[in-house]
């Protein structure tokens, strides 16, 4: 092993660390490579396996595809390395975690177009999705900013295809158009509310819900 790889190896593993510390669970494989500067996930896997088989790390499969990430979880080994304080190890070693596919954006704003992107994934806690049923999205626009839901927010979808009054949802509107808004049925009408005054209240005869938000996930780097 070359220093370089030594330093880089040590740079993930505080990564991962500083991450478990500030939100309870682990980053994803592209939050890695950005966080310590390298250009692809397959580089990042090959770091994880090598920290993986040196005892440093733990990786244990999702419930989901079998091409999905591996949730990351610190070995007693690792804490000692760090000089982690002895609670934040057993969080992260015990906490039931699911690794959910990013799937792409949905607009705060008008509808955009829906699209399929499962090569980002997110480690979502058991408390914020139980059973590893949802999947993740992320905000593009500000049109639902005052329900605290910021441009570039990973929203955390429950799927689903009924909503009641007051529920934010994921509504298909178009052919091929979905837009995250406050779903209420008016008479003969539906009303999609965003949640910003900048923004008109959007009106349908119908609209296909896809499913309801249960979670909004911050990067604050």
């Amino acid at each position: 092993m070359t220093r370089h790889d030594a330093e880089r190896k040590q740079k993930i593993l505080d990564y991962i660390a500083a991450t478990l510390r500030a939100r309870g669970f682990p980053p994803s494989v592209r939050e890695i490579a950005r966080a310590v500067g390298l250009s692809s996930p397959s580089a990042v896997h090959h770091h994880l396996q090598v920290l993986e088989r040196d005892g440093y790390l733990e990786r244990t499969k999702g419930d989901g595809d079998a091409a999905l990430s591996r949730a990351i979880r610190l070995t007693p080994t690792a804490a000692i390395r760090l000089g982690l304080t002895s609670e934040l190890v057993p969080q992260a070693t015990t906490a039931q975690s699911y690794v959910l596919p990013v799937v792409g954006e949905i607009a705060a704003g008008g509808p955009i177009e829906a699209y399929q992107d499962t090569s980002e994934t997110l480690s979502i806690p058991d408390m914020l999705a139980p059973g590893g049923d949802a999947y993740v999205l992320r905000v593009r626009g500000d049109s639902m900013i005052d329900a605290h839901i910021a441009d570039g927010d990973f929203v955390l979808i429950r799927p689903q295809t009924t909503a009641r009054n007051g529920d934010i949802v994921v509504a298909q509107v178009e052919e091929n158009g979905v837009t995250l808004k406050t779903f209420f049925k008016e008479k003969d009408k539906v009303r999609l509310q965003p949640a910003n005054a900048n923004y008109p209240a959007m009106y349908f005869d119908d609209v296909r819900i896809q499913g309801k938000l249960i979670g909004v996930i911050r990067r604050l780097d």
